[in-house]
């Protein structure tokens, strides 16, 4: 048709105008059909994408001009473009999604369990304080179990030393009095030169009397002289003596008693000062404890609410973002399959509009 012959041909043949329009038919008809072609393939791909972009894109190649479609191409390629910065965009929008997620699951459940933690340290705490308290009330009661026994003892201790003194002023009181009145009956006797023989003690005052003659004789009646009563003396000194003997032996035994009693109270008396001083020991040493325990619990009382702040804290960035997430994922299949879709449709127009 190019050929010299052929033009020549069309020359003779053809009258003048018609051979234009012939070209002009067979190359409209052959965009015409590519544009037909590309509107249709961009048609089904919007209805079956549910695209709204791409349903405008074929309405714009149905009105655009046979020859004018290089805008429409340039068009199809943004788009192109576009689907596949989205489709990038979703996938890292999708894998940020499952990793913020998958991170704030794992950090949740780290402090939930460090939560955990802090509540069975408390609670062990608690009932360590809740022991040592009740140890220490304790202690307290044997304290002043303690004090009452002592103070028992003294008091105690202070009656038997009264009577003790009480015992002692009678016994010394009777020797007085029994050595005054051996001494004034010993004193006649002395004045009077008349000598009484030895002063036996108890054990002779105990033995039956010698008589120089029968019993059973009648004394006979001669006038008493001046020692004529010394066995008479003899014998009430001898009791006197017996008595002052007993009295001063009591003194002795008494002296000696009070002297073990003491020693006795002050060795009780020094064991319960030092329970006493134990127990103490002990109260201070168990409100120390306590004290650190309150402190420990107190801590870890701090670092439970520092952590439930923290959880609070994740949970809402996890509330705040689950929404977008779950859409993102829930949703990421389909508007894959959507946008190719798209693509097919689109890839599909090109080739159309480029054969034309």
């Amino acid at each position: 048709m190019t050929s010299d012959e052929a033009r020549a041909l069309f020359a003779s043949s053809i009258k003048p105008g018609k051979e234009t329009l012939f070209l002009q038919v067979g190359s409209s008809g052959s965009a015409t059909m590519a544009a037909a072609r590309a509107y249709e393939s961009l048609k089904a791909s919007a209805k079956k994408a549910h695209s709204l972009r791409l349903a405008g894109l074929a309405a714009r190649v149905h009105e655009t001009k046979s020859g004018h479609f290089d805008e429409v191409i340039k068009a199809i390629d943004d788009m192109i473009a576009e689907l596949k910065d989205e489709n990038t965009a979703d996938i890292a929008k999708r894998d940020q999604c499952l990793s913020e997620m998958n991170n704030q699951a794992s950090t949740i459940s780290h402090i939930e369990w460090l939560v955990e933690k802090n509540l069975a340290k408390i609670d062990k705490l608690e009932r360590l304080i809740a022991k040592r308290t009740a140890e220490k009330e304790e202690t307290i009661a044997s304290i002043k179990e303690v004090e009452q026994q002592i103070a028992d003892m003294k008091e105690q201790r202070k009656n038997e030393h009264a009577d003790f003194l009480h015992a002692k002023k009678e016994d010394e009181a009777t020797v007085d009095l029994l050595t005054a009145a051996k001494e004034a009956l010993t004193a006649y006797s002395k004045k009077n030169k008349v000598d009484m023989g030895p002063i036996q003690g108890s054990v002779n005052l105990l033995q039956e009397p010698v008589f120089e003659v029968s019993e059973d004789q009648a004394p006979e009646t001669t006038f008493s002289g001046k020692g004529s009563r010394k066995g008479q003396t003899k014998g009430i000194v001898g009791l006197m003596s017996m008595l002052l003997e007993d009295a001063q032996d009591e003194i002795k035994n008494g002296i000696k008693n009070e002297k073990a009693t003491q020693a006795e109270f002050e060795k009780q008396l020094k064991a319960a000062e030092d329970l006493k001083d134990d127990l103490i020991s002990k109260k201070k040493d168990l409100s120390t404890q306590i004290a650190n325990l309150n402190e420990k619990k107190d801590e870890e009382n701090n670092t439970m609410d520092s952590n439930n702040k923290d959880l609070k804290e994740e949970k809402d960035y996890l509330a705040k973002i689950t929404p977008d997430c779950d859409w993102i994922i829930g949703s990421f299949e389909k508007r894959a399959g959507a946008r190719a879709a798209e693509m097919e449709g689109l890839s599909g127009a090109k080739e159309s509009l480029m054969g034309a």
